[in-house]
């Protein structure tokens, strides 16, 4: 039978989500706890891949459990979040239809990406800190070109698996918050590789005055050599990954 859950992780440590032949990944060792728990092998399938030091507070993922093995969800996060580190949970197990799939299945992606334009020691490597002059207005007015279906070419780094460069963005906006941490909320039908990161610094750099071109024209040039610097990953986290009403999740 499939099961779908969502899990929290603190990216700081790991090589990403996706497993790796040469570092520890997120995806790996909840398998290896779910296979001890279920003592059986058991593969994941998450909703995406973050990238190394990215964090997530609701990435989505599947597996298959043996026919043979009755599941007592509730016991079995318990048993799974007991085998994690303290910087992985899961949560919010729950049986799904056999054609679910944490990936494509998913409609919606929400990340959020940290700013502090001051020094905070409680916020290392969750927030990208940053001491030089920075127009705010103008990235928040930038942002509002991102919103709408555009090929984002500009903003893929090299590695992609997917030659659709095509993304229908629902939102994206800049505010701040408390002790001036500023927050970066876009969501999305999709992202490529990199794409967020690679959006948060062009509207920096374009803040900063190091870009001249504005964000609708970066777009359209499809060139990744119009945008800026893609943004450290330590400030980036997949808020959410929303699925049908039908799906119950």
């Amino acid at each position: 039978m499939r099961y779908f859950f969502r899990t929290e992780y603190d990216g700081t440590r790991f090589h990403g989500w996706q497993n790796q032949p040469d570092g520890v990944s997120v995806q790996r060792l909840i398998e290896e706890a779910l296979s001890v728990a279920l003592r059986a092998p058991c593969p994941i399938v998450g909703a995406g891949r973050t990238d190394a030091g990215v964090h997530a507070r609701a990435q989505g993922a599947h597996f298959d459990a043996p026919d043979s093995v009755d599941i007592d969800t509730d016991r079995l996060t318990v048993s799974v979040n007991a085998l994690l580190p303290p910087d992985i949970a899961v949560y919010g197990m729950v049986p799904v239809r056999p054609d679910f799939h944490a990936r494509y299945s998913a409609v919606s992606r929400r990340y959020i990406y940290y700013f502090s334009d001051r020094k905070s020691p409680i916020n290392y490597k969750r927030v990208w800190m940053i001491y030089y002059p920075v127009d705010w207005e103008r990235i928040a007015s930038e942002a509002k070109h991102i919103v709408g279906r555009h090929d984002f070419t500009a903003f893929c780094a090299s590695g992609a698996d997917s030659d659709d460069k095509e993304c229908d963005v629902a939102s994206a906006a800049l505010s701040l918050g408390e002790n001036g941490v500023r927050t970066f909320t876009i969501e999305a039908n999709r992202f490529i590789y990199k794409m967020v990161r690679s959006l948060v610094g062009t509207l920096v750099d374009i803040g900063r005055g190091r870009l001249s071109a504005a964000m609708d024209a970066i777009i359209g040039s499809r060139d990744r050599s119009m945008a800026g610097e893609t943004a450290p990953a330590c400030g980036l986290v997949l808020e959410w990954v929303g699925y049908p009403p039908a799906e119950r999740l």
